[in-house]
Order: structure tokens, then C-alpha cells, then sequence
């Protein structure tokens, strides 16, 4: 890995508070700082301003006072919001969603949900536009670049675009669509030429994904759908040598070349891969945490 690593303070979310003062508020007792400047402010400050309103990093024991030995008021699962009230030591005062009061560890909160991960421990490999950053921003400075198959363990996946990753010990955080399930030995991805010849036929004719239906069970198996920046994923179909054309159907399907954009599980359908959809037939461009629970299913790009 060609490191150009300079320190960066890693925090648990920022925010914004009257008169434009952005706030980096970490939830591990250490002191935020307004960014652009050596005015430092307490986490107590900052998380009890206004009920401020925070997410569970994690599923989450409410107690009933300021010790963790007393009393389970309820668990609240992970990316859930509460309301803080105060701050006693190393405990929140809070109001949960059910109406209860009670109290979690400062460590159990964030006011990013860019920082909730669904605990993985799965490795995957680098492509060589893998890019390692501090916090899961694209506003963040990178802080490393990897070797094409590199190996990363994922210790964190979402739904959002940068999942948590482990290199050489250090916690560092990167765009889930450079990652492979298997280190690549040769070009997976068909050219422009070779997939437009590929031939291949569209028979469905059930049920087509829409908005309103978030979810139907397409040719291949469960479909759903997402809509995020596709420069990064079509940066990576250039890499592998596709040249399709991408633009967006007048339906909002995401294309490449005549072939509608997907993500799935890579061990199942390897990227650059052809499989049907019930929006015609696809072309394997990305992959999701979905693809750990349901191995397969689709999910659809879109700009809905």
C-alpha cells in the first residue's frame, strides 16, 4: 500500500449550530473542535445544546440511572435517534423514541448515520482505484491508496457508500464499490465491442420494479432499488475496459451502453457480468451489504 498519511482527527460526525460554526462531535470524550479554527468545545456542550439529536451506533441498553449496572429500561436498536437531555460523566441523559428516559454511554452515540455499520468481519480486495480515507465523507482527505487485489478485512457495512475497512491495523474507511470478493486476475468486465454483441435476449414479461413497489421478485430472484453518484462505479467499468455509453432511460434506469446498471453479490454474478432483470437485461456494475444476507438479490440503479 503507497501511504501519504497525515494525521487527520477521526470524529463521529459533524454539526451545525447557528451563526455557521461547523462542530465535529466525536462520541469517545474527547474534546470537538471548530473546524477552521483552535476554539475547542466539550462534548457535554455541544450534545446537550437544544435536545440535541443523536443516532445509536449500536443496539443499545437504556438504563434506568447514571450507572450500567442499574436497571434495562429497553434496548433500542442500531441507527435509532434520541434526544439529549444532559450529560452525567460518561453517560447521556436521554429521551427515547418510545417516551422513556434513561441513560446510554456517550460511546453509543453519533450525529452522523454515515458512522452506523452493520458489524462485518469479510475480506475483499482492492481494485486499483481504491482510495482509503479517515472519515466516510468524499469531503475527507485521503489517506492512503491500495495495490490492485490488495486484501481489506470489511469490519463495517451500510447501505450508504463508504463501509469500514482494516489495513495493516489501522481503521480506515472507502468507497464499497472498489472492493472485490475476489482478487482479479484478468479482466471480468466485456469491452464496449463484446457486450453489445453478447446477444443476450429479454423474455420477462411479469412485473417491472417501480418506485411505489420498492421491492418485487424479478427474473433472477428479489430486485430493489438505489440512487447514488455512479462516477465512481463507472470510473471502475473504464478501468476493466467497458466503454458503453452511460446515461439514463427516460424510465430513470440507470444504463451502460443498452444494458441497465445493477449491483449484486460478485461471487454470484462477477462484475461486467450479464444477468436479467425485470427492467430489462442488466449488466453487473457494483455490490451492497445486501449481498451478505441474500446472495441473490439485485438492486437496481436508478434516478428515482
Amino acid at each position: 500500500m503507497n501511504k501519504y498519511t497525515k494525521f487527520i482527527p477521526v470524529f463521529a460526525g459533524l454539526l451545525l449550530f447557528p451563526g455557521t460554526q461547523l462542530y465535529a462531535l466525536d462520541g469517545s470524550k474527547n474534546s470537538s473542535n471548530l473546524i477552521g479554527s483552535s476554539t475547542s468545545v466539550s462534548f457535554e456542550t455541544i450534545s446537550s445544546a437544544k435536545m440535541q439529536k443523536m443516532y445509536l451506533l449500536n443496539d443499545t441498553k437504556i438504563f434506568s440511572s447514571n450507572s450500567t449496572v442499574s436497571a434495562v429500561l429497553e434496548t433500542q436498536l442500531r441507527g435509532t435517534q434520541v434526544s439529549i437531555m444532559n450529560v452525567e460523566g460518561d453517560l447521556c441523559k436521554v429521551l427515547t423514541q418510545t417516551g422513556n428516559i434513561g441513560y446510554v454511554s456517550i460511546d453509543m452515540l453519533t450525529s452522523q448515520p454515515e458512522y452506523i455499520f452493520v458489524p462485518d468481519n469479510v475480506v475483499m480486495y482492492a481494485t486499483k482505484d481504491t482510495v482509503l480515507k479517515l472519515i466516510p465523507s468524499d469531503k475527507g482527505e485521503s489517506a492512503a491508496e491500495t495495490q490492485a487485489n490488495e486484501e481489506l478485512q470489511v469490519t463495517g457495512s451500510n447501505d450508504l457508500k463508504y463501509w469500514r475497512v482494516v489495513v495493516d491495523g489501522t481503521v480506515y474507511y472507502t468507497d464499497h464499490s472498489t472492493l472485490n470478493t475476489k482478487k482479479t486476475t484478468a479482466k471480468t468486465v466485456s469491452s464496449s465491442s463484446s457486450a453489445n454483441t453478447a446477444a443476450a435476449t429479454f423474455t420477462w414479461n411479469g412485473s417491472a420494479l417501480n418506485p411505489s413497489s420498492g421491492t418485487i421478485i424479478g427474473p433472477s430472484g428479489k430486485e430493489t432499488y438505489y440512487n447514488l453518484n455512479m462516477s465512481g462505479v463507472v470510473s471502475i467499468m473504464r478501468s476493466s475496459g467497458n466503454s458503453d455509453e452511460y446515461w439514463v432511460r427516460e424510465d430513470g434506469v440507470k444504463m451502460l451502453g443498452n444494458y441497465v446498471m445493477v449491483a449484486a453479490n460478485l461471487s454470484v454474478h462477477p462484475r461486467g457480468s450479464l444477468v436479467e432483470t425485470s427492467l430489462g437485461m442488466g449488466i453487473v456494475c457494483d455490490t451492497g451489504g445486501f449481498a451478505y444476507t441474500n446472495q441473490n438479490q439485485l438492486d437496481i440503479a436508478v434516478a428515482w
